[in-house]
């Protein structure tokens, strides 16, 4: 059993094992990247990137990804969108004070229905496939938690 890596104090860059334990730590978390400055002004950018299923073999490392939300089917055919990651929900665009996906409104597979917000730091929650949004299960600025299903799709 591998022991978890701390965060580097970050006065130094971290060394190749911390970079993979922080890159794992962000896939499991649903993140696409991490940007750590200090008052030096090193600055380090981690990024994960999605990358499409492949046959592993003896030397390829590749990361798993989390970073879509989980499609969840009910007892009927619509389907819950759950959290990706924790946080504040955003249904309005921070820049626009547009609603996302406004109940009712179609959306297509990978756009984005709302966001979780952590600070500064926001987070897409995209649709999982073409629907009709049926209903939100939270409000604008509602605490969500890993899991918790934000809204209903109807598939078209």
């Amino acid at each position: 059993m591998n022991t978890p890596l701390s965060i580097p104090a970050f006065n130094s860059l971290p060394n190749s094992e911390e970079v993979i334990q922080i890159s794992q730590w962000l896939s499991e978390a649903g993140l696409s990247s991490l940007e750590l400055s200090n008052v030096q002004g090193v600055r380090l950018r981690i990024t994960v990137e999605e990358r499409a299923p492949s046959t592993p073999d003896a030397t390829s490392h590749t990361l798993p990804t989390h970073g879509q939300p989980e499609a969840v089917v009910s007892t009927s055919t619509d389907i819950s969108v759950t959290a990706p990651y924790f946080g504040n929900l955003l249904r309005k665009n921070p820049l626009t004070k547009e609603e996302f996906a406004p109940s009712g409104s179609s959306v297509c597979a990978g756009e984005v229905v709302s966001m979780l917000q952590i600070g500064e730091l926001t987070v897409p929650i995209t649709a999982p496939q073409n629907g009709t949004v049926v209903q939100f299960m939270a409000e604008e600025g509602d605490l969500i938690s890993y899991g918790q299903t934000i809204l209903t799709l109807h598939p078209l």
